[in-house]
């Protein structure tokens, strides 16, 4: 399972996105205060990239008794276009949201805490965002809003902060791609303790999270995903850390599942992940603010808190168990559970996953802003969804042949060679124990004869029924008759010595 799934992961994993076209483009930006237009999308997809997962600079680290062993690696990811698994090219253009427009404030108001400095920062943006005749929609291909445009609004920002960077792209999943700025993790290897297989110890040099307003959100539980501790119990949660929404998420058993005849238990994720403080009160160190709008409804949580504030909002797709806030605020949204939920698909006894559907979207909580124009017609706050995305993989049905043998037929010859060694173990007693009472029998008999015996006078030199009679009657002056009892009960003893014997 090293080569298989962890090191360099062979089995196929592959993203496919969902994107959603905006059909009222005019109708949307015309829209003025007081009057709010709902997007009305359409959902486009999939496009799906085979996604090559290999960690790299792996380094084993000092352990002891104390200290269980870890490993440190970086993991890097390469996406390639997959035509025959996506329902359109990777060249299909959309319309949609212009994330750089509220990006770029959100950012600003993280970074500049002085008014005066802030509003001439917003004087300037207002600025560039004429020059460059920017709209909060814009039009592109698919495989560019994923993985990098050139945009003229991000070209003068970049110049002014940093010109040397040579930075000239900007898309969703940029930095992903090639694994630009990816992430890296420490885990336990599970050695001496299979409880901590696979379990992060530390991500980005940190043992605890500083995002979240508590210790329990900030804790950093589970693995990454691609196995778990083995020896499942299904009345426990299985824990793993998703970086993008910077926070660990669980999964409940549900119900036992096949793949490719090798029994698993499917776990999903449950809607109290993304229900509000209000109703899951484990989840209020997740809002940093209690008094805002996306703590008072179920659904969905902001992630701006590690990411310099930009306000992305992370959901289920299609806002799957939320209470109608965000969905009511747009046209085109159509949860359903077997579409939209997050479920992962283990081998109980090895931890081994034989299928995962990890679904999330990434949503722009889009607020009203009068410093900015283009954002000072909206005068509702409602999120816009920019994509949601299924990071799939199931076991190969040639690996899942070697693993059937591994799991099952292990099982068999295990079995067969208990019935074997029983058989043979239960003969072996039962020899011994014939052997024993045979030679008890036989020291017993042997004891009876030595003490009928004839004297030692007659020892040697011939059986009693041989001696003369006179010779007998000289050594030990006997009768006739004491003769032929003697005689008579050697016999007898040696007859039945020879029978038990036999």
């Amino acid at each position: 399972m090293y080569d298989l799934n962890w090191k360099d992961v062979k089995t196929p994993v592959y993203r496919s996105f969902y994107l959603f076209n905006v059909t009222n483009k005019e109708e949307f930006l015309a829209q003025t205060p007081g009057k709010f237009v709902k997007p009305i999308l359409q959902e486009i997809g999939p496009y799906t990239y085979r996604e090559f997962l290999v960690k790299e600079n792996v380094e084993y680290l000092d352990y002891n008794k104390t200290y269980p062993q870890q490993v440190y690696y970086k993991q890097s990811a390469t996406f390639y276009f997959d035509p025959e698994r996506s329902n359109g090219s990777k060249d299909d253009v959309l319309t949609t949201l212009n994330f750089i427009v509220p990006l770029i404030p959100a950012l600003l108001e993280n970074l500049i805490h002085n008014d005066g400095i802030l509003k001439a920062a917003y004087v300037y943006l207002n600025k560039l965002i004429r020059e460059t005749k920017t709209e909060l929609l814009f039009t592109m291909s698919v495989d560019e809003y994923l993985f990098g445009f050139q945009n003229s609004l991000f070209d003068a920002l970049i110049d002014i902060v940093a010109p040397d960077s040579g930075i000239d792209k900007f898309g969703l999943f940029l930095l992903t791609n090639m694994s630009i700025g990816w992430r890296d993790y420490q885990v336990y290897t599970g050695h001496n303790n299979h409880e901590l297989t696979s379990v992060i110890t530390k991500y980005k040099n940190m043992s605890e999270l500083p995002y979240w307003n508590g210790t329990t959100c900030n804790m950093i539980n589970g693995t990454d995903g691609t196995m778990t501790p083995p020896f499942l119990d299904k009345t426990k949660p299985i824990y793993f850390f998703v970086d993008e929404m910077c926070r660990s998420l669980y999964a409940n058993f549900e119900e036992d599942y096949t793949v490719h005849n090798i029994k698993g238990w499917k776990y999903t994720v449950p809607a109290e992940v993304f229900q509000s403080p209000l109703k899951n009160t484990n989840n209020e160190c997740f809002c940093l603010d209690p008094n805002h709008e996306t703590c008072q409804h179920d659904g969905a949580t902001l992630v701006g808190s590690c990411l310099f504030g930009v306000p992305l909002l992370v959901s289920f797709p299609h806002f799957l168990y939320g209470d109608g806030f965000y969905a009511s605020k747009l046209v085109g949204m159509h949860p359903n559970k077997p579409d939209h939920e997050m479920a992962l698909v283990f081998e109980p006894s090895v931890g081994v996953p034989l299928k995962v559907e990890s679904r999330i979207q990434l949503n722009m909580y889009m607020t009203p802003n009068k410093e900015v124009k283009i954002l000072s017609n909206i005068n509702e706050s409602f999120a816009f969804p920019m994509t949601w995305l299924n990071e799939n993989a199931e076991l190969q049905e040639s690996d899942a042949v070697w693993l059937h043998k591994l799991l099952y037929k292990i099982d068999d010859i295990a079995l067969l060679l208990q019935i074997v060694l029983l058989v043979i173990g239960g003969a072996l007693l039962i020899g011994i124990f014939v052997y024993m009472v045979r030679k008890r029998y036989v020291s017993s008999n042997k004891s009876q004869d030595d003490q009928h015996s004839l004297p030692s006078s007659a020892k040697g030199s011939a059986k009693p029924d041989e001696l003369p009679l006179e010779k007998a009657k000289g050594s030990q002056n006997l009768t006739h008759t004491d003769l032929f009892q003697q005689d008579f009960r050697y016999t007898s003893t040696s007859s039945t010595t020879e029978f038990i014997g036999t």
